[in-house]
């Protein structure tokens, strides 16, 4: 069978077969739902294993030959490939229910959204999936986290300094991901004519994984938003993580940078994750989140940012200021001398393709 032929682009084909996935997704799931757990009739663990186990092959694998077969990325092959990188983890854990282990434990968590962020690396690099590296990003901080809450005595929740160390630590490691995929994106293969992959589409990629580090160094200072549960009369009452000066701080820092990334550079998720970490520093540090007895006055966090708000306004008002060349420095060249390839300048203010977070557009 020529699939060439069979998956050949057409536009209301293509809509077809991404309605088809999405329902067929849908139902598998949601017969594996009904059937899971303590609910009247339900299957036993290989038969759920089986349900899920059919519509994640059909899915990533469809998604994956369709690609292959195409000359470009098609809508519907991003569709299935992102559905089945969703329930890769759900089938896995299924998995190791039908096997007699502990879905819950620790080292299981670890190994599952490991084996899943990289499968969404690989529709990445080889199918061209925008948003892979960001579900491979989100993956992985899941796998490192589940990976010393098996280490540390007593799970995270008892270290929750170390947790957020932790979390900064794969940040700065994914950080460093996205520039050497920027930089180099060596894994992935050479377009049909022979020739590197496009600007565009590196730069795409490294700019979900700027979006996972931005996810992981705002939710370690963002653990504190955790004590304002603690002073409601909610039924919802986690663990609380004591306010500090030095997480108050990284959380404005990472937020800030994740906004200014975004203003920059033209990514979407790096812009909405920030936002909404300054958001919850606002609320934290405003209303004294954890604090026992608020002082309620504009002395400290409020006078200094307005303060350093107000002095970088000026400065960049004065002439003759000169500011690094980001872009530059990002590249690892001097100066950008050419369009596209690596001495180009990324990509600023967007390149105009739509969608969700973790995109430039």
């Amino acid at each position: 069978m020529n699939l060439s032929r069979v998956f050949a682009p057409d536009d209301g084909r293509d809509a077809m077969r991404a309605l088809a996935g999405l329902l067929l997704g849908a139902g598998f799931f949601m017969a594996w739902a009904r059937k899971s757990g303590s609910l009247a009739n339900g299957w036993g663990d290989w038969a759920l294993f089986i349900d899920l186990l059919i519509i994640t092959a059909f899915l990533y694998g469809v998604g994956l030959v369709g690609r292959l077969s195409t000359p470009t990325v098609r809508p519907w092959q991003v569709v299935y490939l992102v559905f089945g990188i969703l329930l890769i983890p759900f089938l896995l854990l299924q998995f190791v229910e039908a096997i007699g282990g502990n879905s819950g434990a620790g080292l299981n968590l670890f190994w599952v959204f490991l084996v899943s962020a990289g499968a969404a690396a690989v529709a990445t690099l080889m199918a061209d999936v925008r948003w892979g590296l960001l579900l491979a990003s989100i993956y992985l901080i899941v796998s490192w986290s589940a990976l010393w809450d098996k280490i540390l005595s007593n799970g995270l929740i008892a270290h929750y300094g170390i947790f957020r160390g932790l979390l900064v630590i794969v940040g700065l490691i994914l950080l460093a991901g996205a520039v050497a995929v920027y930089r180099g994106d060596p894994l992935t293969r050479l377009r049909r004519d022979g020739a590197p992959t496009p600007e565009p589409e590196r730069w795409l990629r490294a700019q979900d994984m700027v979006t996972g580090a931005a996810i992981a160094g705002v939710a370690a200072g963002a653990i504190t938003f955790s004590a304002f549960f603690a002073q409601t009369s909610s039924l919802f009452a986690p663990p609380v993580a004591s306010p500090s000066l030095l997480w108050d701080l990284e959380l404005l820092v990472a937020s800030l940078l994740a906004i200014t990334w975004a203003a920059r550079f033209g990514g979407r998720g790096p812009g909405y994750v920030g936002a909404i970490g300054l958001l919850i520093f606002i609320i934290n540090v405003g209303s004294e989140v954890g604090v026992d007895v608020p002082e309620s006055t504009i002395v400290g966090w409020p006078l200094i940012l307005a303060l350093v708000g107000a002095a970088l306004f000026v400065i960049s008002l004065l002439p003759n200021v000169e500011t690094p060349d980001a872009e530059a420095r990002l590249r690892g060249t001097g100066s950008g001398s050419g369009p596209t390839g690596a001495g180009a300048a990324p990509p600023a203010g967007g390149t105009g393709v739509g969608g969700p977070p973790g995109s430039a557009t």
